[in-house]
């Protein structure tokens, strides 16, 4: 099976006080940005899992219950690909992180995290995978993706620099993240687009 990108930006945001996906760098909004790192990484197609009802998005097929609902709706719809998926509140996530998890995942047939962060997260989407998922939503009351990945064998990778792995919840973090920038007039941050491979 080939890898689709994931993006998870469903969250109610209540610690931010506004919408993470619609936050801008450089003039591109975090949903932009997002997409755009993962069509980068080579994937075969990017999917938004959104609670809108914009068309095009995957809403949560067991709505409230978190980013474990969205891996699902995106796992249930597309079971014929392997799934790259990438949280919406990770501004100084570079390509070639993302990339490296996408190479790790296909070369060894593995799902793969960076140590114990639970996101993001290359999935191998089995029908295995998809029945947990569904049983995990339905049936009881724990919806951490750190816990339903320890259902499956899991490979974890290393970072030197830990900071792709930042993520902005609240206005603190993300004023903390946009300190990492150097950018210029209208073009991308290129410390973030690019990373060190």
């Amino acid at each position: 099976m080939n890898t689709i990108g994931v993006i998870l930006a469903g969250g109610a945001s209540s610690r931010m006080g506004q919408d993470k996906a619609l936050l801008t760098i450089s003039q591109s909004t975090m949903l932009t940005r997002t997409y755009q790192l993962l069509l980068e990484a080579s994937v075969s197609k990017v999917v938004i899992s959104r609670n809108d009802g914009e068309a095009g998005h995957i809403s949560d097929l067991y709505p409230g219950k978190g980013p474990l609902s969205g891996i699902h709706s995106a796992a249930m719809r597309f079971p014929d690909k392997n799934l790259l998926i990438l949280p919406i509140d990770l501004p100084l996530m570079d390509v070639c992180t993302i990339q490296r998890l996408l190479d790790s995942g296909e070369k060894f047939s593995s799902n793969v995290r960076f140590g114990e962060h639970s996101l993001p997260l290359y999935l191998r989407n089995t029908e295995t995978t998809r029945q947990t998922l569904d049983y995990t939503l339905r049936c009881t009351n724990s919806f951490s993706v750190d816990r339903f990945c320890t259902h499956f064998p899991l490979m974890k990778l290393q970072l030197r620099q830990q900071s792709p792995l930042f993520n902005s919840n609240t206005p603190e973090q993300w004023r903390f993240a946009m300190q990492h920038f150097k950018t210029s007039d209208n073009s991308a941050p290129t410390e973030v687009r690019h990373g060190t491979c």
